[in-house]
Formats: structure tokens, C-alpha cells, sequence
């Protein structure tokens, strides 16, 4: 019995349950779910057991769950971009990130440049971002003594610098341009630095350096303290290049005073080959002292790219104190042998070199002999000696000999001279007897 009742109840329930109304939303089916769109809340209503605490926004927007309505927190997720796309029901897209533009700067240099020579430069900026660069600017710097002498692209000054516009540069694309960095004529740098700077939103900047080969003249003079008048002395002329780039074409001047003669000319110019890093180059000046007292020369050297240089050079030109006899027999008969000598005498304290002695023969001297190979000029009657150095105090004496084949008095002179010029002089007379009595 009370198993029917049971089964009764359960059947009234379901009978009940059947025809009440459906409280958990249409009777209709859901839609699907929309990938253009969300159905508004309104559209749906929540069944009170799964109702937040938080009630929803008046205008039908999503409510955040707060942190406290999960024991598990949810990453935090970036904020979507809305685009409408002209759609008025819009849709919620992620745009991707496309990255920033970025700059770079690359220099291409020589490895060196010599004195005075220009710098050629090429430049390039590279945007190696991913969207396109607007408005760069290329600012560029240089040691100072070099200024802009050739651009292949239009250049003006900003903030005290030279500054190129090179418009916009897209993702991947790369702008050149070529400059050429000219010295001023005071320009005597060791080392040519250069540096560009590209500016954006970022920047970027590349600087890098070129030796610049240094080139220099040196000069040394090597010129004797003392020189005897009629002498010939040498003046050594020493031109050096102590860089380490190379000079080239070399101008040498001489300057020199009256006192000291060249064979050629008072004011002499020549040209020297270039020279090397580290070389030097030795001229000799052959010259001549003439006049007695202090002497005064002056040499400059100049190249191309270099700085000039010169230098006085002093000579104190003495008189040599040298003296000279002659001797023979006092008398003799005509067709006799007659020997003479000549005594030559370094009196003074320094040492002379190119003295020579010329003799003027007596007339009818005939069969002649000499000491020491004496040049003869038959023509002239002469007979010369050219004499080794004469040290201080040093004496030489010289022979020669004849036959007094004619009848009147041999009379013989003799002249001293150095580096040409005389110095001192001699006679001597031997009576002729005539001819001999038998």
C-alpha cells in the first residue's frame, strides 16, 4: 500500500514539473555563440545561483571578476585594441607590434692619408627597424684644422655642426652620401677622427679615426769654425725627414756671402729628390774663402705640405802665415850648372792645404831638372809645384837645376799662392860671370 502511494506522489511531481514554466531562460533554444559579437547581458537572464555578487554595469558591459571572487588569480592579459573598421557593431582585433625604426651608422675611411692631403669619406645610415624612419638628420664632426670641401648631398649648419637632411628612410633601406675633408694650411694633426650621427626618435652614431702620416724637414750644417783665406773648404748640407710620412719635392737654398765664392753663383738653388719616413740626404758645398774676417751663409730648405726651415752657418776666414825663400849661387860663368832651392814655411798655427809655388825660370836656363815632378809650361818659362798639407811649422823645400847657356844674369821669382790666390813672393838674381877665362 503505501508503495503505490509512493509511486503516486512521483507521478503527480512529474506531471507538475512538465507544465511549469522555464525559468532558466527561453523556451526557444540558445543561439550559437557569435564570433562577430557578444549577446548582451539583457538578452540572457542569470539564474539566481549563478548570479555574481557584483551586479552588472548599467550599460551592458563585461564586469571584471575581482581578485577576491577566485582563490586562482588570472594572468593579467593585455588590453585589445577596438578597431571599428567602419562597422558599427565592431569587433575586438590584437594588432601585432611592428617594432620602432633604429638608425645605424657606418664610416668607410682610408687606413691614411700623407701631409695635407684631403680625406674622402662615404657614409651610410641604415634603418634597421621595422617601420620607417621620418625627418633623419645626419650630423657630422671632424678634427679640428679640416673643413668640408666636396658633398655629394646638400649640407647646412646646425648646432655648430654640419648637418645633412636625408628625408625618410623605410624599414631595411640605406642612404649614402660621400663628403671630402679638406686640410687648412695650418693643419699638423697626428690623427684625422671624424664622427656622424644619425637622428630620429633614436640615434645612432659611428666614429672612427685615420692616421694621418706626419711629415717633417729637418736640417744639419757641418761647416768649418776656420778657414784660411784662398782656401777651398766644404760646407755639408744634411736635409732629414724625422716623420714618418714622405716628404716630397725638396727646395734647397743657399745664401752666400761674398767671402765665401762658388764656382757657380752667390744664390744657388736645387731640388731633392722626396724622402722617406726616417731618410736623410747629404749636399757638399764647395767653396772658397776670399776675404778675410767672419763669414756668414744661410741655407733653407722647403716642401710641399711641410714646414720651412733654415739655418746660418759662420766661417772665420784668416790669412795663412806662410813665407817662401828662393836661393842659388851668387855668380857663375856662362855654360856652368846652377842648382836653386826654394824653402816653403807654415809660420802660423793652423794646418793649409792647396798651396801651390810657380817659378819663373831665368832666360837661357837650359837642360832643367827638378825635384818632387813639378808641372812645366815651356811656353811661359814656368815650372809649379802643387804642395801636400802644410802642417804648422812644417817646411818643404823644392830643387831645381841648369845650364846657363846665355850671358846675361838669371834672375828667378817665385810666387806662393793658396787655393789660387797669392800669398807671398819671392826673387832671387845670380850674376853671370860671362865666359870663363882660360
Amino acid at each position: 500500500m503505501r508503495s503505490w502511494k509512493r509511486f503516486v506522489r512521483l507521478a503527480a511531481c512529474a506531471a507538475a514539473w512538465a507544465s511549469a514554466p522555464d525559468t532558466f531562460g527561453q523556451s526557444d533554444p540558445l543561439p550559437p555563440p557569435s564570433f562577430n559579437g557578444l549577446p548582451t547581458p539583457a538578452a540572457v537572464e542569470t539564474p539566481p545561483a549563478l548570479r555574481l555578487a557584483t551586479p552588472a554595469p548599467a550599460d551592458g558591459g563585461l564586469v571584471p571578476l575581482a581578485s577576491s571572487t577566485s582563490p586562482y588569480p588570472l594572468p593579467a592579459l593585455p588590453a585589445p585594441t577596438v578597431s571599428n573598421g567602419g562597422s558599427s557593431t565592431g569587433s575586438v582585433a590584437v594588432i601585432p607590434v611592428t617594432g620602432q625604426p633604429s638608425l645605424s651608422v657606418k664610416q668607410i675611411l682610408p687606413e691614411s692619408i700623407g701631409p695635407g692631403q684631403a680625406v674622402p669619406a662615404e657614409i651610410s645610415v641604415t634603418n634597421t627597424g621595422g617601420k620607417i624612419a621620418e625627418n633623419v638628420v645626419l650630423l657630422g664632426w671632424w678634427t679640428d684644422g679640416y673643413d668640408l670641401g666636396e658633398t655629394s648631398v646638400v649640407s647646412y649648419t646646425m648646432n655648430g655642426k654640419r648637418a645633412w637632411g636625408l628625408g625618410a628612410i623605410a624599414a631595411g633601406e640605406t642612404r649614402s652620401l660621400k663628403v671630402k675633408l679638406v686640410s687648412g694650411s695650418n693643419a699638423r694633426p697626428t690623427e684625422f677622427r671624424s664622427g656622424f650621427d644619425a637622428t630620429f626618435s633614436s640615434s645612432s652614431s659611428d666614429t672612427r679615426s685615420v692616421k694621418v702620416l706626419k711629415a717633417e724637414l729637418g736640417l744639419h750644417i757641418a761647416a768649418p769654425d776656420t778657414a784660411l783665406l784662398g782656401q777651398p773648404i766644404t760646407v755639408t748640407v744634411k736635409i732629414k725627414n724625422p716623420g714618418s710620412g714622405v716628404v716630397g719635392k725638396i727646395t734647397v737654398q743657399a745664401l752666400l756671402p761674398d767671402s765665401l765664392k762658388h764656382p757657380k753663383a752667390q744664390n744657388l738653388t736645387t731640388d731633392v729628390a722626396a724622402l722617406a719616413g726616417g731618410a736623410s740626404e747629404s749636399m757638399p758645398l764647395e767653396l772658397t774663402a776670399n776675404l778675410v774676417g767672419e763669414s756668414m751663409g744661410k741655407i733653407r730648405v722647403e716642401a710641399e705640405g711641410c714646414e720651412a726651415v733654415e739655418q746660418e752657418f759662420r766661417v772665420n776666414v784668416i790669412e795663412a802665415k806662410l813665407a817662401v825663400t828662393l836661393s842659388g849661387p851668387k855668380a857663375i860663368y856662362q855654360n856652368w850648372p846652377a842648382t836653386f832651392e826654394a824653402v816653403i814655411e807654415n809660420q802660423g798655427a793652423y794646418p793649409v792645404k792647396g798651396a801651390s809655388l810657380e817659378v819663373k825660370l831665368p832666360t837661357g836656363l837650359t837642360d832643367l831638372r827638378a825635384s818632387d815632378k813639378p808641372g812645366h809650361n815651356a811656353g811661359r818659362n814656368l815650372i809649379v809645384w802643387t804642395l801636400d798639407t802644410l802642417q804648422p811649422g812644417e817646411k818643404k823645400t823644392v830643387i831645381w837645376f841648369g845650364f846657363a847657356k846665355q850671358a846675361e844674369d838669371l834672375f828667378s821669382a817665385g810666387t806662393l799662392s793658396v787655393g789660387g790666390a797669392p800669398v807671398r813672393r819671392a826673387e832671387w838674381t845670380t850674376k853671370n860671370l860671362g865666359t870663363e877665362a882660360k
